[in-house]
């Protein structure tokens, strides 16, 4: 064999072993070539330790047998790999709400979007990389493999590194939270941008809410802070622990409540409830509602039918119709404290059956011992429960009876109270402060405020 017509060249970072082989002329005719032997001990002795690919050598072979120059990769390295990147695990699921199913196969379409989260909750973890597998060269030397890429994520708003394991991503404040441009963040306000209907589900958020647009009749928002609604309010609840803006109007068939913690303002309200634990501003009209507040109400424009409860003062331009629609106004009635008596009623009632129904069963265990002149050690301890439980429904029973007592000397308080209707008030108006009535009989032009004196309602 000619060593000097085969040669090795050693590519690809030692990824790659390619032989060129030239063959040399007999003096008979024909070409040398060495053997497939040959070239395989030649090979080990140029220092590669990778498999041999027989299959291209004995073409090479094949090739320089009739003369040509052959040239090919008869042997390969096996390469490093390299690690797997550092990433994010959502720990939040932010793909889009499913309806929820019951028993019977009906979807809640107004099943909510927002995720309420608190301060610390768990949101994402950062998987580190990984380091890459080492490979060997055709010539059997270690190549190192190449690491992962370290993550490093955007921290969103108001999110943050655990103090406690900086792989963990928590959140640093309550909100909802989403996926905003890759990077999971904490909203404090939850902003809906459009309708509240089928698209966003009921709306259950621990801070404030806002609104751009209205919500459809059948879905409910329930604000831990403020709400803000830009267009309407159909049948639907609304509650909010602080100030409500409707800056359309509150309207449907009578199905909607809305109740809030902190002051109201709403457009219009026609066929519903609102109920503010502070004051209540109508800008326009009011027809056909019911309208509760612990301080004032104002209505900006006509009082029509329905009913108006204050504790302070009620304000409107006009109270009732031509037509004497009833309209009632009612100042120095706190309703919290009528929903509360309210209540206790109920509770009162409820122990008063109970009640009843132990002391018969007492009676009928107490006629059977005299009719067996003993009772069996079960029926003893029957008669024992039963006594502490009627004890218990008697002590329960005075306490709910002295807390009405109190409340009623709260419900009332027309001292301070005022009714004033500004330009007019019909007849079918009914006019009550405290335990005091007033019945507007003849159309009165005013402005007119009506008050409490002397044990009874004067107008001025």
């Amino acid at each position: 064999m000619r060593q000097d017509k085969l040669e090795l060249r050693i590519d690809k970072g030692g990824m790659e072993a390619r032989i060129t082989l030239v063959p040399a002329s007999k003096e008979t005719g024909g070409h040398y070539a060495p053997s497939l032997a040959e070239m395989e001990v030649w090979m080990r002795e140029q220092g590669i330790q990778a498999d041999l690919d027989l299959n291209v050598m004995k073409q090479l072979l094949e090739k320089a047998g009739e003369g040509l120059t052959a040239e090919g990769v008869v042997a390969r390295g096996t390469p490093p790999t390299s690690g797997k990147d550092g990433y994010l695990e959502y720990l939040v699921d932010f793909s889009h709400v499913q309806p929820t199913v019951n028993e019977s196969g009906e979807a809640d379409m107004r099943a909510s979007l927002i995720q309420n989260v608190s301060p610390g909750d768990p949101l994402a973890i950062i998987h580190a990389p990984t380091g890459g597998r080492p490979g060997l060269d055709v010539c059997g030397k270690l190549v190192a493999g190449v690491a992962g890429k370290t993550l490093e994520p955007r921290l969103g708003l108001n999110t943050q590194r655990s103090p406690n394991d900086p792989m963990l991503i928590i959140a640093s404040a309550a909100g909802h939270v989403r996926l905003h441009d890759k990077v999971v963040e904490v909203q404090e306000f939850y902003t809906v941008e459009g309708d509240v209907d089928y698209a966003t589900g009921n709306i259950t958020f621990g801070k404030s809410v806002l609104v751009r647009g209205d919500v459809k009749g059948g879905f409910n928002v329930d604000a831990g802070g403020d709400l803000e609604v830009t267009g309407l309010v159909e049948d639907c609840n609304i509650k909010a622990q602080g100030k409500v803006m409707i800056r359309g109007g509150f309207t449907g068939q009578g199905k909607g409540l809305l109740r809030a913690r902190g002051d109201v303002t709403v457009g219009y309200v026609r066929n519903q409830a609102v109920k503010s634990e502070k004051n209540l501003v109508v800008l326009k009209e009011a027809v056909n509602s019911r309208l509760q507040a612990r301080q004032a109400v104002t209505i900006n424009g006509m009082l029509a039918g329905g009913k108006v409860q204050a504790r302070q003062t009620i304000i409107c331009q006009t109270a009732g119709t031509e037509t004497g629609t009833p309209t009632h106004l009612e100042a120095g009635f706190d309703y919290t404290v009528a929903e509360e008596m309210s209540d206790i009623r109920t509770q009162m009632d409820q122990l008063g059956k109970y009640s009843k129904k132990l002391g018969d069963s007492l009676r009928h265990i107490h006629d059977m011992e005299r009719l067996n002149r003993g009772m069996e050690p079960w029926t003893i301890e029957i008669l024992f429960q039963m006594e502490s439980a009627r004890s218990k429904v008697e002590a329960k029973s005075k306490d709910l009876r002295e807390r009405f007592s109190r409340l009623e000397g709260q419900s009332a308080n027309p001292d301070s109270a005022t009714i004033t209707v500004f330009k007019k008030a019909f007849p079918g108006v009914c006019v009550k402060i405290g335990h005091e009535m007033y019945l507007v009989q003849e159309p009165m032009t005013g402005p007119k405020t009506f008050f409490v004196h002397e044990g009874a309602i004067q107008v001025r």
